[in-house]
């Protein structure tokens, strides 16, 4: 009689049980050493963190897998493994492959006893240092004993491997059938070591481990050898200067007025007293609302300078009539990622190598202004997954009870790679934000405007235009689809506040709007000096509106040049609001008449070689050469030998931000 399963599937699934077995074991052995530092949190956390540890050690398994896998696919191979040279030949491959994970998990717990983490890519570092190290390791452990472990169990594990092939009988029947198994098995593996099963299709990243705000259950359930990978990656990043960094404190410590400051101990913190401003009896809101590639010469705030009558963005522009608003406000690093992460932490991305900021292990613990409202509902909306450039970490490590609202939280369907629709993800917010009692803080990061561009089915009377080139090339648009997808973001924001307006928390609320980020494309409504600067590419609009502070007078509507930008947008709204708060970032209270007095924004650019900094009208950049430009100059004139004193104040506070933002990336951990 024949079984219903294959043999070459029954013997893949013993070598995968077995296996797995051995690296739940010292997963378990990791919940015991650490059972004292995460007995406080909830039952569920806990099991959440094993079980996405259990994930990642079934991905390390199936990758493991593949040389058996390829011997069993094949049916000339799978009968010649009754015969012992293809045999033991795997059976020593896998004793070797298991004896280096055996090594890498020995070492994994020597880290966790030594430092109290898991193992990472500063293990190279130690190498580094091959005589002491080694030194410090025979003094300190039982090498020899361990040795003799590593060994025994290898050998112990290339028997078991070779046992289980032994007992293999080459698989029988139909071709149709061993294809259909062998489709199968591929799709069951697949599936183990991607992860997850996500609609956006991102697969188990580092980030799912760090969940939450203890750090004790992310070292529960990050995968050793998954780990030391993805740290080596990220161990290429930027890294500060410290002799260049003590230079620079005192003047940047005297532009953020920090109350003591300290050379030496290189002290950021600014801890701001506030006393809760409270309206129609409650204290106020506050939504932070993220538009995808606002740039500025794209919108409807850049002149016009065709005969064609055009308004891009006429619910920016009519909403900013209502605002204090900002026509001076940067994102200090292009690309979306590092906009999240620059607005979070108050700290400008300039992490130019091995990715972004967010991308990058050693980086994720972060002070966040966010986590300082106290007794406030914290919500972050993104309308796909927060899996995207590792964000999540960023997030959900940082940010204590934050709700987390990404793909699968919406009614809405997906209407492209990005999620749902920014219409639907604004209109779903205003909703959920109804049922919740009491203050909130919200973050809501839109994303429709990227490619392919989609404009749903579901856009409430949204009218697609064809714009004539001329008015493409004014305001720097690439092609029409484009054109009209900034337009239904702005018909999105629209909408949004038109139903914000009918709900109750509308007047109790602060919202603070703005771009993520410029483009590149150039555009000839811009004057040839910005253009030099490259200023499209961080150039975006700020509005804050508080509509119930506007109609009390105690907010009145206006405009507001000063140069300013992401890091500023936490401590403004806190300080509008009246929140007392500890602060370590880059950012300043833009509402307070002193930043005015010396007001500047930094920019970097899309290599650490390339600093720029705004400041009065003019713009100083440095790539392979410096320039400094007057920003409304009708030609382009490079002022750097001209004007040498401001060359040299303005070349001197863009390496004092640039250091600052780099020693920063490293120390501004949670209190």
């Amino acid at each position: 009689m024949k079984r219903a399963i294959p043999s070459f599937v029954r013997t893949l699934t013993s070598v995968f049980l077995g296996t797995l077995a051995v690296l739940l074991l010292a997963r378990c052995v990791m919940l015991a050493l650490l059972w004292p530092d995460i007995v406080g949190n909830t039952l569920s956390d806990i099991v959440y963190a094993l079980y996405v540890g259990a994930k990642f050690d079934s991905r390390m398994v199936v990758l493991a897998l593949i040389p058996l896998g390829l011997v069993l696919a094949s049916p000339p191979l799978e009968r010649r493994l009754a015969k012992k040279p293809l045999r033991c030949g795997l059976a020593v491959l896998y004793g070797l492959l298991f004896a280096g994970a055996v090594l890498v998990y020995a070492v994994d717990f020597g880290y966790f006893f030594y430092l109290h983490q898991r193992i990472d890519a500063t293990l190279f570092d130690f190498l580094g240092n091959l005589g002491i190290s080694g030194r410090m390791v025979w003094e300190s452990y039982p090498v020899l004993w361990i040795t003799a472990g590593l060994l025994s169990v290898s050998l112990l594990y290339a028997g078991c491997v070779n046992r289980v092939l032994a007992r293999h009988v080459a698989t029988t029947g139909s071709w149709k059938r061993r294809t259909a198994w062998t489709a199968g098995a591929f799709v069951v593996l697949f599936l183990l070591a991607y992860g997850q099963i996500s609609s956006n299709l991102f697969p188990l990243r580092w980030s799912n481990a760090y969940f939450s705000v203890d750090k004790d259950l992310a070292l529960l359930a990050l995968n050793p050898i998954q780990n030391l990978r993805d740290t080596t990656n990220a161990a290429h990043g930027t890294r500060p200067n410290l002799e260049a960094t003590r230079e620079s404190y005192p003047r940047v410590a005297a532009w953020l007025r920090l109350p003591k400051p300290d050379q030496e101990k290189l002290d950021f913190v600014r801890t701001v007293p506030g006393q809760p401003v409270i309206l129609n009896g409650k204290p106020l809101n506050v939504i932070v609302i993220i538009m995808e590639s606002m740039t500025w010469s794209h919108t409807s705030f850049a002149p016009n300078l065709t005969d064609t009558p055009e308004d891009p963005t006429p619910n920016l522009a009519a909403l900013a009539k209502e605002s204090l608003f900002f026509p001076t406000f940067f994102a200090p690093t292009r690309t979306t990622a590092r906009a999240i992460f620059t607005t979070m932490t108050g700290i400008p991305d300039v992490n130019h190598s091995g990715g972004t900021s967010s991308r990058n292990q050693a980086l994720v613990d972060q002070a966040l202004l966010m986590n300082e409202f106290k007794g406030y509902a914290k919500f972050y909306m993104i309308g796909g997954s927060a899996s995207w450039a590792n964000i999540r970490g960023i997030l959900e490590h940082n940010i204590s009870d934050l709700n987390l609202m990404e793909e699968g939280a919406w009614q809405s369907p997906n209407v492209d790679v990005w999620g749902i629709s920014d219409l639907a993800l604004l209109r779903e917010t205003a909703e959920v934000l109804s049922t919740v009692k009491g203050p909130f803080v919200t973050v809501v990061q839109t994303a429709g405007f990227h490619r392919p561009y989609t404009i749903p089915a579901d856009n409430e009377g949204f009218e697609v235009r064809q714009p004539s080139p001329e008015i493409l090339k004014n305001y720097g648009y690439t092609e029409a689809a484009e054109y009209n997808s900034l337009r239904f973001s702005d018909h999105a924001l629209g909408v949004f506040f038109r139903i914000a307006r009918t709900k109750p928390w509308f007047e109790n609320t602060v919202f603070a709007i703005f771009g993520d980020h410029g483009l590149t494309d150039t555009s000839s409504n811009m004057t040839p000096g910005y253009l030099g600067c490259n200023l499209q590419s961080n150039h975006v609009p700020m509005l804050l509106y508080a509509p119930g502070l506007t109609q009390h007078g105690v907010f009145p509507p206006g405009v507001s040049t000063q140069p300013c930008g992401q890091p500023d947008i936490f401590p403004t709204v806190a300080s509008l609001i009246g929140l007392p708060y500890r602060y370590t970032g880059l950012g300043r209270n833009l509402l307070d008449p002193d930043t005015k007095k010396d007001a500047r924004q930094f920019l970097g650019g899309n290599t650490e070689a390339i600093v720029r900094l705004v400041e009065n009208g003019y713009c100083y950049v440095r790539n392979e050469q410096e320039a400094l430009y007057k920003l409304d100059a009708p030609e382009l004139e490079n002022l750097i030998e001209s004007d040498p004193e401001r060359a040299s104040h303005m070349r001197q506070s863009a390496d004092d931000f640039f250091n600052a933002s780099k020693y920063l990336l490293y120390n501004n951990k949670k209190p």
